[in-house]
């Protein structure tokens, strides 16, 4: 039998043990309790933060518009106007202009807003007495951040209608987007690690939840790494990886935070689940239909171009803007963007680089004018109407003119009888054997009833005396349906008249406005093209590099401050960062108004 002294120790010990366990248990719940209201205040945090973005959006959407509608109504030509028209040109003069690291100032003005959002929602409302609590926030900046990257990945992405921009000019905006989640991941991941070792709970670590986390840090590093290497080297593997690591990214997310409730985040995982399915369906169901009865016929040109001919049209379709090409019998599981050239027939011209390319040049030269089972997907792009304008600059370098051949073609197709538009095109490419690429549509140009409001300049960089030129040699007048792959070498001849060349029975005239006209004079030669006649259209060929500056120069003070011109440019970033520079350099209060547009080759 117990004595009165132990049976009251053992009934002490009990009681507190019953009220350690029941602090425990107090702390515990506490603890869950912030859990939960850290979870509320975090997914607050989010939407907060989704807004702003919204907002950011949103500025662009309605100065978008808000141009749209001042050009439709004239606001520039009413004196009530002038002071919006200073605000708008000078911000325009400003956020044109290229700088280092960004595609202009205005693109770096959008991402330092960017940032800045990140920023301010990363610190915003965090408990600092918690450890956790900013490691916590960095996983919820990561995942709404995440949801910003696919969005800006869409290829059907709605900002293609509300703003100025498709999916290829907001490329750039989803590897910063890319970017920043990676480190955001990085972050969370690091504290949180160092947390639960310093905490001795290392078996933290070793749950299902984590490990999840963990494959999906690695997935997007190695999704980030690829896309700074191998984008730019070997194009298909990356894009496969890309595709492979971004599931792998998306079904961890969801393994990692597996509730609706009382975690939301996995609400994000869904809505990027099916943003990026939606998008892939609609794609899809493209390839599907316009792959019905539609074949393409293929020729190699000279000097590694490709041109593609499609039997059916692709609806909606523009020249300038591009289209994804599905040759099963080239490339199976693959389809690429290109630039169309031509509506009616749908036309492609092709440049060779590697990969896909490569292998539709060599089946095109081993097969003249073969008719393969094709598919299109598209259009995109969004360009500005030419017919806003009273003069539009184009400036191409390259293949780049793929793009501005369709801007001149689409423009002088739906000119008015008496319209009294202009047309600068400036083209340069390195050897004479890049000019027959265009042979037809260089005579469309020169024979079309607006011919004299056109003026064509080709410019030859890299001409050799040893070139193969045949003065008995031209290029005919061809079909689309007639292969081309035959096409013989351009007559280049010396030429002496370089302000204006015509032929007789033709209505093609070149007239140049530069005031740098005497010092060419000696370097042209003629790129001798039939008309639809019997006659035979001269066209200009200068030996040497284009003055892009005076060119524009000439077009803008032609003329009045009540007028509008266009600067379209399509090349390597080296050109269009020139044109972006010398575009802005003329947009002035009291000149005419001034838009540059440029397109860069890749995305």
């Amino acid at each position: 039998m117990s004595s009165p002294t132990t049976a009251s120790a053992s009934a002490a010990s009990a009681s507190s043990a019953a009220a350690a366990a029941a602090a425990e248990a107090a702390a515990e719940a506490e603890f869950y309790a912030y859990i939960a209201e850290r979870q509320v205040r975090n997914a607050r945090v989010l939407v907060h933060y989704a807004a702003g973005l919204s907002a950011l959006i949103g500025l662009f959407i309605i100065g978008h518009w808000l141009h749209l509608i001042a050009i439709r109504l004239g606001w520039s030509r009413k004196p009530i106007f002038l002071p919006f028209v200073v605000i708008a040109r000078v911000s325009r003069r400003a956020f044109i202009q290229s700088l280092p690291g960004f595609t202009s100032v205005g693109h770096a003005v959008l991402v330092t807003g960017y940032v800045a959002l990140n920023v301010l929602f990363s610190f915003y409302d965090v408990d600092y007495s918690m450890a956790t609590d900013l490691c916590a926030r960095f996983g919820w900046m990561a995942t709404g951040n995440m949801v910003l990257v696919v969005f800006l990945a869409l290829k059907n992405t709605p900002l293609a209608i509300f703003t100025a921009y498709s999916y290829e000019r907001l490329n750039v905006l989803h590897q910063i987007a890319g970017y920043t989640t990676l480190l955001y991941t990085i972050l969370h991941a690091a504290i949180y690690t160092a947390y639960f070792l310093n905490e001795g709970r290392v078996y933290v670590l070793q749950l299902d939840i984590v490990t999840a986390g963990i494959i999906l840090g690695f997935a997007l590093l190695f999704s980030v790494l690829a896309g700074m290497t191998l984008r730019h080297i070997q194009y298909e593997l990356f894009y496969v990886i890309h595709v492979a690591l971004f599931i792998v990214i998306v079904v961890t997310m969801g393994l990692h935070r597996p509730n609706f409730n009382p975690d939301k985040t996995l609400y994000a995982t869904v809505i990027i689940g099916a943003l990026w399915f939606a998008d892939r369906l609609i794609r899809f169901c493209r390839l599907v239909y316009n792959s019905i009865n539609n074949e393409a016929n293929v020729y190699a040109l000279p000097n590694g171009g490709t041109r593609i001919v499609l039997k059916k049209p692709l609806l909606r379709a523009r020249p300038g803007k591009h289209c994804y090409v599905w040759l099963p019998r080239i490339r199976a599981f693959e389809t690429h963007p290109f630039t169309i050239v031509a509506s009616e027939p749908m036309e492609l011209i092709i440049n060779t680089y590697s990969g896909f390319t490569r292998a539709l040049h060599k089946y095109a030269l081993n097969n003249p004018g073969a008719s393969l089972k094709v598919s299109v997907e598209g259009p995109y792009g969004t360009l500005p109407d030419p017919m806003d304008f009273d003069r539009v600059v184009l400036v191409a370098g390259g293949s780049g003119a793929t793009f501005t051949f369709g801007m001149a073609a689409d423009m002088l197709a739906r000119m008015s009888e008496n319209s009294r538009q202009r047309i600068d095109f400036i083209w340069a490419v390195k050897g004479h054997e890049n000019l027959t690429w265009f042979t037809q549509h260089l005579q469309n140009l020169s024979s079309h009833v607006h011919a004299p409001q056109i003026a064509l300049k080709l410019h030859l960089t890299r001409f050799s005396p040893s070139s193969p030129i045949n003065r008995d040699d031209s290029i005919e007048r061809r079909s689309a349906s007639v292969a081309s792959a035959d096409i013989k070498p351009s007559n280049l001849e010396r030429g002496i008249d370089h302000s204006a060349i015509s032929a007789p029975g033709s209505s093609a005239a070149t007239r140049y406005e530069s005031d740098k006209e005497e010092k060419d004079m000696g370097a042209m030669r003629h790129l001798e093209i039939p008309s639809a006649a019997t006659s035979t259209t001269m066209l200009p060929i200068i030996h040497g590099r284009p003055d892009t500056e005076a060119e524009i120069r000439a077009a803008v003070k032609s003329l009045s401050k009540d007028q509008r011109v266009l600067i379209a440019a399509c090349g390597p970033s080296s050109l269009t960062k020139m044109v972006r520079d010398i575009g802005a350099s003329y947009i002035k209060v009291d000149g005419p108004a001034v838009e540059v547009y440029c397109e860069q080759f890749g995305w």
